[in-house]
């Protein structure tokens, strides 16, 4: 008898795991899949989100609240205290690369990477774009991590269900779900700073989910959550993952992370006959692509051999590559009756830095240097300070029209502080002829009572000599 009720129960175990027994819930009714396309997405998911935690610090000051260099204290004593910077990210590409939003890292330091199994790992903040809310880090994890795979935003539906996972108030590996409840949302995040084209959702979202993910039922990434509508119920926004892939192109593309010429810049994934790689979206003229013949519309397929399959790859290895380093490329041109793959090496070359100095004399007619002992001398300071001087304006020049004068401090250009040549090099490599320029300037002038100082904000047209127009 008890080997007959054992066969009996082996074979009733066989059957259940088999199907051919349906299972049963506690209450022993016939119990259902309780995998739902959200506990789906979560598990496959979950592991290639991240806690993003550091401090920043901030700087108060007791006078009117002017953002003056510390080093005048022009208000007396200056206080600086930690934030702690609390927020979620997502891994992106095997190597180590996570997505965030900018609001999150600017200004962090010591800013670190938590996984849900406790693993932490210090950040490096590769690229960041305040205008798009968007940012890039890399990790070393010695090992090819978890990621979530970019989807696409251009074909959401209204009402589809969406998926939110991220560390809200510090609830690390938070999920919650909603529905996509417009498109093309456009909001105010700040004094003038507006970000456009976003998912609207009403799946909760709170503060420290900013530069999680959005994800579809598939898993796919469809947005990184920014903004939420504080006075609000589940009114949260994403930046759309369409959005994030083109501005991935500017935010890694070589020519901005180092000085470094390539002119080549690439987007997402497409298909031409059999083949499938990443479309080039656009090639300057004479760089090393333009001279190499790939055109826009040309569909990358592999790089030293490697395919592409997603459009990090590509600025991942451009990463690696050094000044004068073949990079062999295999490319197919769609559009022609017979596809035939064509390969190239191409090298990247070096991009001097121009004369900063010598562009802000010809745009708008004046001279500036770093303030040395020497000039500090001339100018009446006590001592040399990490700050630009204006030495020299020309009568009826740009410059001189905008109320410039000799003895002005330069803080800031186009909103970047500027403290040497260099950084003025930098800033200005971009502005053309007839650019609007806003600069930032302080004024110190010794009066009947003393010392005075003034903070001025005037904005500069770009006028060449050459052009005639002085």
């Amino acid at each position: 008898m008890r080997r007959t009720n054992l066969l009996l129960a082996i074979t009733g175990v066989q059957l259940l795991l088999t199907g051919l027994v349906d299972p049963v819930s506690a209450q022993g009714e016939r119990a259902f899949d309780r995998h739902t396309p959200i506990t789906k997405v979560y598990q496959s998911t979950h592991k290639a989100v991240v806690n993003i935690a550091g401090e920043r610090l901030m700087s108060t000051s007791r006078g009117p609240g002017y953002l003056w260099p510390d080093m005048f204290d022009l208000w007396g004593p200056r206080f600086q205290r930690q934030v702690a910077v609390l927020g979620s990210g997502m891994v992106v590409h095997e190597d180590g690369y996570v997505i965030t939003n900018a609001h999150v890292i600017l200004g962090a330091q010591k800013i670190k990477v938590v996984f849900d199994d406790g693993r932490e790992f210090p950040a490096t903040i590769i690229s960041a774009d305040e205008a798009k809310d968007l940012a890039v880090m890399t990790i070393t994890a010695g090992e090819k991590l978890p990621f979530i795979h970019l989807g696409r935003s251009y074909d959401l539906m209204i009402g589809e269900t969406v998926i939110a996972i991220g560390n809200p108030y510090g609830y690390a590996n938070t999920v919650t779900s909603g529905v996509v409840s417009a498109v093309g949302r456009d909001i105010q995040v700040a004094e003038g700073t507006w970000l456009r084209g976003l998912i609207q959702t009403d799946a909760p979202i709170n503060p420290g989910n900013s530069g999680g993910p959005l994800l579809n039922v598939n898993g796919d990434l469809i947005g990184v959550n920014t903004a939420i509508r504080a006075e609000a119920q589940n009114i949260g926004f994403a930046i759309p993952v369409d959005t994030l892939a083109d501005n991935l192109s500017q935010m890694l593309m070589p020519e901005k992370l180092r000085r470094v010429r390539l002119g080549l810049t690439v987007g997402r994934m497409k298909k031409a006959g059999q083949y499938a790689g990443l479309v080039v979206d656009s090639v300057s003229k004479a760089s090393p692509a333009d001279e190499k013949g790939i055109s826009a519309g040309d569909i990358l397929l592999e790089i030293d051999g490697r395919k592409l399959t997603n459009v990090l790859d590509f600025y991942i290895q451009m990463m690696g590559k050094q000044i004068g380093e073949p990079i062999d490329i295999k490319y197919v041109t769609p559009g022609s009756a017979r596809l035939r793959t064509r390969n190239v090496r191409l090298t990247m070359l070096a991009r001097p830095l121009p004369d900063g100095r010598k562009r802000v004399s010809d745009f708008f007619q004046m001279e500036v240097s770093e303030l040395t002992q020497r000039v500090a001398q001339r100018f009446g300071f006590n001592s040399a300070y990490p700050v630009l001087i204006v030495t020299k304006v020309e009568p009826g020049g740009v410059a001189d029209r905008a109320g410039l004068e000799q003895g002005d401090l330069i803080v800031q250009v186009n909103n970047a502080t500027v403290s040497n040549v260099r950084e003025l090099s930098l800033e200005m490599e971009a502005v053309n002829d007839g650019d609007a320029v806003d600069i930032r300037i302080m004024r110190i002038r010794v009066g009947v009572f003393g010392q005075v100082q003034r903070p001025y904000r005037v904005r500069l047209r770009a006028q060449s000599r050459t052009t005639g127009r002085l």
